[in-house]
């Protein structure tokens, strides 16, 4: 007699089942899936890109060959607003020049180091939050608690650049700008304003941080097209009315005029810091014309540099 082996029937299990049913896939979170997906590979080409421009700004440095200070304030600005006249899209109020400001910072970092000392006063507004914001995440900061030591900082080489208040009237005891009239060589000047994209009310996560900033330093500001400038005139006998006459006469605009005695006494000279509208260059040719109108009464006439206008949230 041959017995058969029974066959046991297999058993039904319920994962192998439910493998072979189609799942239903939710749409919603397919879709999501796929942006994502699209995300990833934008931060690849992103990220390709910020490679391929890293090699750039080499070759760039190796072309230059060795500075002091690889610093192009002028070339900056012109390149956010170019980037500020494209087409932004969905692009939020103030990213463009965040990004950029960093990226900036970091590649001028690459070519060569250098410090900034910034004004931040134990009690009081500092410049601080703008100052990290402008020259990036980076940057060696130095605080130090008032205009006159930022400036005083670069003079004595403890800091390449200074990041300063705006002049304004009353800020005689904080003046940092006698300082740069006052310096024999002319050696420092302004060549940037901070921020150079003035944020919405409320966007602003700064600190008690004044509204804008001054940035000097050893080298002078390119011309681009929109920008403003200071000058610096040591004058015995000028009312602040005839000086402003004489500015315009000369072909100035003048934005601020601030004045401060030098030394006592009716024949005391006054030091007047004007700011006006436009370029103006060492050898602008309106700053003889000047000379000339105030004749004997002028002591000394100094360029001060200047700044390209800053953006307003996102355009020129």
């Amino acid at each position: 007699m041959t017995f058969r082996p029974i066959l046991e029937r297999p058993k039904r299990r319920k994962g192998i089942f439910m493998s072979l049913r189609k799942t239903a896939v939710n749409p919603d979170k397919q879709a999501l899936a796929d942006l994502r997906a699209q995300v990833d590979k934008i931060d690849a080409v992103l990220h390709d890109l910020l490679r391929e421009r890293a090699e750039v700004v080499t070759q760039i440095r190796k072309v230059k060959g060795k500075q002091s200070l690889y610093i192009r304030p002028g070339r900056e600005a012109q390149m956010l607003r170019a980037l500020a006249g494209r087409p932004r899209g969905k692009i939020p109020d103030g990213l463009i020049v965040r990004l950029w400001r960093e990226m900036i910072s970091a590649f001028t970092l690459a070519e060569g180091s250098f410090s900034v000392a910034v004004v931040s006063p134990p009690r009081g507004p500092g410049l601080w939050d703008m100052a990290r914001d402008f020259y990036g995440s980076f940057t060696p900061l130095i605080s130090v608690p008032s205009a006159v030591d930022a400036v005083k900082a670069v003079l004595a080489k403890k800091a390449d650049l200074a990041v300063v208040p705006f002049p304004q009237d009353g800020d005689s005891r904080d003046a940092w700008w006698p300082l740069l009239a006052n310096e024999k060589k002319n050696g420092l000047t302004v060549f940037a304003t901070l921020p150079f994209e003035m944020p919405k009310a409320g966007r602003s996560n700064a600190r008690d941080s004044l509204p804008r900033g001054l940035v000097l330093g050893p080298l002078y500001p390119d011309l681009t097209g929109d920008d403003c400038s200071f000058l610096s005139l040591k004058c015995v006998h000028v009312p602040e009315s005839e000086m402003k006459r004489l500015l315009g006469k000369a072909g100035y605009k003048v934005r601020q005029l601030l004045f401060q005695s030098v030394g006592r006494g009716a024949s005391a000279p006054t030091l007047y810091m004007v700011e006006t509208e436009g370029y103006v260059g060492r050898g602008d040719t309106r700053l003889s014309r000047l000379r000339a109108m105030l004749g004997s009464r002028l002591q000394a006439l100094v360029p001060l540099g200047g700044y390209a206008v800053p953006l307003k949230c996102g355009r020129k």
